[in-house]
């Protein structure tokens, strides 16, 4: 693996897929993260922080609602992390909702509309 590789990275990129495991296989039990797709992790360079990204697909889904479970399930979150991960210490976690995918799908409708007009 390349030296250019920031070690931080190489630790975002192992959350978003055991975050996203763990939501897809149905390991958080809150029915409020059902929907909840992790689009984005960010950790701190001393691993002691990491901001969770993510969104929902469904538009009937409520993103407080979504966020509060998500923010209640952080200690099964980091204590499935400390089992699954050979990393000394779990970084904190945090989560924000990421509205770019919304803002992505409004560029991409008013850039159709404007191609259809």
């Amino acid at each position: 693996m390349s030296h250019n590789y920031k070690r931080s990275a190489r630790i975002s990129d192992l959350l978003i897929k055991e975050i996203s495991e763990m939501l897809v296989r149905g390991k958080i039990k809150d029915p409020r993260v059902s929907s909840a797709s992790i689009t984005a992790v960010r950790v701190t360079d001393d691993m002691g922080y990491a901001k969770v990204f993510f969104t929902s697909f469904d538009e009937r889904s409520d993103t407080q609602e979504m966020l509060e479970g998500l923010r209640n399930a952080t200690g099964y979150i980091r204590s499935a992390l400390s089992k699954r991960l050979r990393i000394k210490k779990i970084p904190n976690i945090e989560f924000e909702y990421d509205g770019l995918v919304e803002k992505r799908a409004r560029i991409d409708e008013l850039i159709k509309d404007l191609s259809d007009g």
